[in-house]
């Protein structure tokens, strides 16, 4: 599945943002990023939209502090888990997994990789935190029985490269 990433809905000047405008006119199914509350207060432009919500577990209902405002410049709080299965349960998005607290996987040891890409139920897709894998992650991806991954700065485009389905590039909305 190709996808665009998006953050958070929002009129802010910065890369993490999407008007409710460019949402609607994006042709292509969107991968949003820790699913900020934003999305769920204008789930009205979801209608007709296809995608996943990559969650991470221990920020679920909570706030982005861990980067505000060093990578973000607003505080923001992410949905809770009935938000999220709400919208999936209304559009045509599913859920996907983003790492319990969002490290940089390829700077922790296996084990902690495995610790952090290991959700809390069985979900098929994931997305690098920061974009970025190596791999040791991309093995441990893939025998975590995730069926497709997503990078935004790492990867390809090209389907017919080697381990695609593990190295998707998405580009920002």
């Amino acid at each position: 599945m190709k996808l665009v990433l998006a953050h958070n809905i929002g009129n802010i000047q910065h890369p993490n943002y999407h008007s409710r405008e460019q949402i609607l006119s994006c042709p292509y199914p969107i991968g949003f990023d820790g699913v900020y509350k934003t999305v769920y207060d204008n789930q009205d432009v979801l209608e007709g939209k296809s995608g996943i919500f990559f969650v991470m577990g221990d920020y679920v209902g909570k706030d982005n502090s861990f980067e505000f405002p060093k990578e973000v410049p607003v505080l923001e709080q992410y949905c809770t888990w009935e938000q999220i299965q709400e919208m999936c349960d209304k559009y045509d998005f599913k859920m996907g997994w983003h790492t319990w607290s969002h490290p940089d996987l390829t700077q922790v040891s296996r084990h902690e990789i495995v610790q952090q890409i290991t959700p809390p139920f069985p979900m098929d897709y994931f997305a690098y935190p920061y974009g970025r894998y190596n791999k040791v992650v991309l093995d441990c991806v893939q025998e975590a029985g995730f069926k497709e991954a997503w990078s935004v700065n790492q990867g390809s485009m090209n389907e017919n490269d080697p381990d695609y389905i593990f190295k998707q590039c998405r580009p920002y909305l």
